[in-house]
């Protein structure tokens, strides 16, 4: 048999018309159409089933973030084997350009098309985290060095906002705190400081309590 070198381009496909995903089967392999091919196939039937390679995979867990029909992606071929392609990679191209560039290379982001996104930027003195969905508005997580759209600093510290309904339930308790607790050190319920500020808070009260007594006895 002859042996594949390298990789051929590819398009993953879908069996229906300006579907958005790509069809998988029951295991999870797509479709793909490959450049080179200029035979005319029924949409979404260029190819057998086609794995993908990944960078974690296992029974029950993995790591799967869905192709859209139209991707370019790069075939491999298993010890070289005609019959035995996979996708090796996934490819940006001119009509589907990379959402990091030299204007945010230093950000490590994770998107999907709907546009959830979990962002982590290392550019040094303004790191920051932010988790988001659009759904209901938007709806965000913001750690570190708070920015806006046009990276412009619009806070610090962390932000957990809503456009839609908001919840905060803990059975065992929530604890509320003003105190520092530097570098993260510490245990996460210390309550010391918070016990003394009502301890001081008690005797205040005793003190004006014992007060008004004598004040009203010498009425």
């Amino acid at each position: 048999r002859p042996v594949m070198a390298g990789t051929l381009p590819a398009r993953v496909t879908s069996t229906t018309e300006n579907d958005t995903y790509g069809h998988i089967d029951k295991d999870g392999r797509y479709r793909v159409n490959m450049l080179f091919d200029r035979d005319s196939w029924e949409t979404g039937f260029e190819s057998l089933w086609v794995r993908q390679s990944r960078p974690y995979a296992g029974d029950t867990y993995g790591l799967h973030l869905p192709l859209l029909a139209g991707t370019e992606v790069a075939i491999g071929f298993e010890d070289g084997n005609p019959d035995r392609p996979y996708i090796a990679g996934v490819l940006h191209d001119s009509a589907h350009g990379d959402h990091v560039t030299i204007r945010n290379y230093k950000r490590n982001v994770l998107r999907t098309p709907a546009n959830n996104k979990i962002r982590l930027d290392d550019e040094r003195g303004r790191e920051h985290i932010k988790v988001s969905t659009e759904y209901g508005g938007k709806s965000q997580l913001n750690l570190g060095h708070l920015v806006d759209g046009e990276k412009q600093q619009r806070g610090e510290g962390f932000e957990l906002r809503t456009d839609s309904w908001g919840a905060i339930r803990a059975q065992k308790g929530i604890f509320i705190s003003a105190d520092g607790q530097a570098r993260a050190q510490g245990q996460v319920l210390e309550m010391q400081a918070a016990m003394s500020q009502l301890e001081q808070a008690r005797s205040l009260a005793e003190a004006l309590r014992s007060a008004a007594e004598a004040a009203r006895a010498e009425l």
